[in-house]
């Protein structure tokens, strides 16, 4: 019997060894397999880098070609793609050899995350305008204002990766989660979880998600966003990480490491009175997401917050007496019943405040009642963006924007910057002497500004933060004609920067363009009560860079200084820029430049408010009325040789011949602009020949 055990003991013995061998066998050979595809995928890799290394010079020239050497309309949607295709694209392919030529250096300085956040919700915003797709913020209330890090390394690897994402979707929710993990003393750790509900990957994509690729047959790279993202993550000292389910979307996660500023600081933001605090909050979205995220935002400021999701909100009859702010989405301000309650409610309550809570991609609130609105407001939202709503909603005397003025003391325009047509690279050679300091940290934006405007004869100064550029400036012996300011830098930020620079009343005249991402209507107020001029946005259009130097350096520049004196004020006050052309104008009154004068003057009686009768035709559809007024600007502008407004009057009436009156509401705020700049434009010219 002990002989029977003990065979079937060393049996039992072999059989295990055998299965252990063969188990082992079966994990060298799957061992191998990953090696070789890794080593396939290696050698892939470096096939690509090869193949960008020996292009990368010839696909930039060529881009640079296709945007500023053409010569084509800069309203054009394939010059604006073409733009695009310049940041986005050629950004990656110039950082992907950047990082493999080891020149990314990673920084260690104080930085605003909301302004990081506003800079990648404005470069989504830019790319994927129209998509059906909700964008949001969730952020901890947690979170710090300033921390220690790289914020443009940050900014590129949440953008590339919140793109990807985007570039999946065509609806549904995509939402960044951002929380933070107390590591010790200063030393922190955020975590920033990237979801979508789209149709999950498969695992053979997924396996090599972070390996960019060159496809030969459509002569296009691939992956180059996620390979620099997650290289610039490690490089951060952080990781990422990525799961997919093909029913409930994709996830990717991301930890990084940062320091506090201030380790004390528990509260980041502090209203400025306890009468703006205890406010009573009710929120209805389409997106009930987007409505807890908001909830968060405003519960942070000891706000009592109502969300209501969309089906119970339309099934009920809410009453909004016991509210102080009313948080609606555009699509519930539609329905008849609802605004009319509103509508009531405003008429017997005027401290209660109404925001229209409007997305990213697809906007909608432009077609509600200014009336019935208080504010605008677009998600996604930050901490930082809902405490200034907050303060603005209910601070009676609104703080003003500071005013600037030139040396003559005229006020120097404010507003947006609209586009000149037909500009190349050789058009910038028009301001030939002019001083520019370009304030921007971002190596490709300098490098597209650099390139841009390295023949124009332009002396260019560079400044990659704010602290620098305010140094610059007062230790300059010649003054700057023009200061480009980016807003999201680290150290000091394009705000702070500014209001640093009109303390001193020596800069008063100094024209300040904010050059960002994010243009919303709050972020505008915002930029011009820090003191800025106008702003360009984010990505590059030449067409309006030439409009902002041709405002700003003209109005104190000449073409002329050598002539005698009669040229000299003639130069001086008939002047040619993207606003007017007045040379074309005098033409038409016969060279009589009194005449001229008188044309001009009677052109702002009768049409210089006319932007508040086509904005009030629009929205009450009186369509006969609008053509008529059109007509009327389309002669006249014509006349007076303002081509930019003559040009817009024109694609207007188009519309409305076309029957296309829905896009009507467009052009309001085009209008708008454009009108004011050509008045400020003639005010000047007409007091200057006042004085002549």
């Amino acid at each position: 019997m002990n002989d029977t055990v003990f065979w079937i003991l060393t049996l039992l013995v072999i059989v295990v060894l055998i299965y252990a061998v063969v188990r082992i066998i079966g994990i060298e050979k799957h061992y191998k397999e990953l090696l070789n595809k890794q080593k396939e995928l290696e050698k892939k890799q470096s096939e690509f880098v090869t193949k960008i290394s020996e292009n990368i010079y010839e696909i930039v020239e060529n881009t640079y070609k296709e945007v500023y050497d053409k010569g084509e309309e800069c309203l054009s949607e394939d010059v604006v793609h073409k733009e695009k295709e310049l940041l986005n694209v050629t950004g990656d392919l110039l950082e992907f050899l950047r990082i493999k030529s080891g020149k990314v250096s990673i920084l260690h300085e104080k930085f605003n995350l909301n302004n990081v956040l506003n800079e990648v919700a404005g470069r989504l915003g830019n790319v994927y305008e129209g998509k059906r797709t909700e964008v949001i913020f969730d952020i901890d209330n947690t979170i710090p204002r300033y921390l220690i890090g790289d914020a443009r390394n940050l900014e590129k690897a949440l953008f590339n990766v919140l793109e990807f994402a985007l570039h999946r979707m065509e609806r549904g929710e995509l939402s960044l989660e951002i929380s933070m993990f107390k590591n010790r003393d200063t030393h922190i750790e955020l975590q920033f979880k990237i979801s979508d509900d789209a149709e999950g990957l498969q695992p053979d994509t997924l396996e090599k998600l972070f390996f960019p690729y060159y496809d030969e047959e459509k002569k296009s790279y691939f992956g180059l966003g996620l390979y620099v993202a997650k290289t610039l993550i490690e490089l951060m000292g952080g990781t990422i990480s990525v799961h997919s389910d093909q029913t409930k979307g994709t996830t990717f996660l991301i930890s990084l490491p940062f320091e506090l500023l201030d380790a004390n600081e528990r509260r980041n933001y502090r209203l400025p009175t306890k009468s703006l605090t205890a406010k009573k909050v009710f929120i209805c979205d389409i997106h009930l997401n987007a409505a807890l995220a908001a909830k968060k935002m405003f519960a942070y400021f000891r706000h009592e917050v109502t969300v209501m999701d969309k089906e119970e909100f339309l099934r009920k009859k809410v009453s909004f007496d016991g509210y102080d702010i009313v948080v609606l989405h555009p699509f519930f301000l539609r329905y008849k019943k609802i605004e009319g309650a509103l509508r009531h409610l405003k008429a017997k309550r005027d401290d209660i405040k109404i925001v229209a809570l409007d997305a990213l991609l697809h906007r909608q609130a432009h077609e509600l009642p200014a009336h019935l609105v208080d504010k605008v407001f677009v998600k996604p939202l930050t901490q930082e963006r809902v405490f200034e709503l907050i303060v603005n909603l209910f601070t009676i005397k609104p703080i003003k924007a500071q005013k600037v003025y030139n040396d003559d003391n005229e006020l120097i325009y404010r507003g947006e910057i609209t586009p000149k047509r037909g500009v190349t690279r050789a058009s910038f050679a028009d301001f030939k002497g002019m001083r520019l300091l370009i304030v921007e940290d971002d190596v490709i934006n300098q490098k597209v500004l650099t390139n841009l405007l390295k023949e124009s004869g332009i002396e260019l100064t560079l400044a990659d933060n704010g602290w620098k550029a305010v140094n610059i400036i007062k230790e300059n012996n010649r003054p700057f004609d023009l200061v480009l300011m980016d807003i999201n830098m680290p150290i000091m930020d394009g705000y702070t920067a500014t209001q640093m620079i009109r303390t001193d009343e020596m800069y008063d005249s100094l024209p300040i363009v904010a050059f960002t991402a994010l243009a919303l209507e709050d972020e505008r107020e915002k930029i011009f009560e820090s003191g800025m001029n106008a702003f360009l946005t984010k990505p590059l259009d030449i067409g309006r860079l030439y409009t902002a130097f041709s405002l700003f350096y003209d109005t104190k520049n000449t073409q002329a200084n050598n002539a005698s004196g009669s040229q000299k004020r003639y130069a001086g006050r008939i002047v040619s820029n993207a606003v007017i052309d007045m040379r074309k104008g005098l033409r038409h009154a016969n060279n009589n430049e009194g005449l001229y004068a008188e044309v001009l003057r009677e052109f702002l009686d009768a049409y210089g408010k006319s932007d508040e009768v086509f904005a009030t035709l629009v929205k009450e559809h009186r369509y006969e009325q609008l053509k008529l007024l059109l007509l009327d600007m389309k002669g006249l502008t014509a006349t007076i040789g303002a081509t930019d407004m003559f040009d817009l009057v024109t694609t207007v009436h188009q519309k409305l011949l076309y029957k296309q009156e829905e896009e009507l509401i467009k052009f309001v705020a085009p209008y708008r602009d454009r009108l004011q700049m050509l008045r400020v434009t003639i005010e000047k010219y007409l007091k200057k020949e006042k004085n002549a």
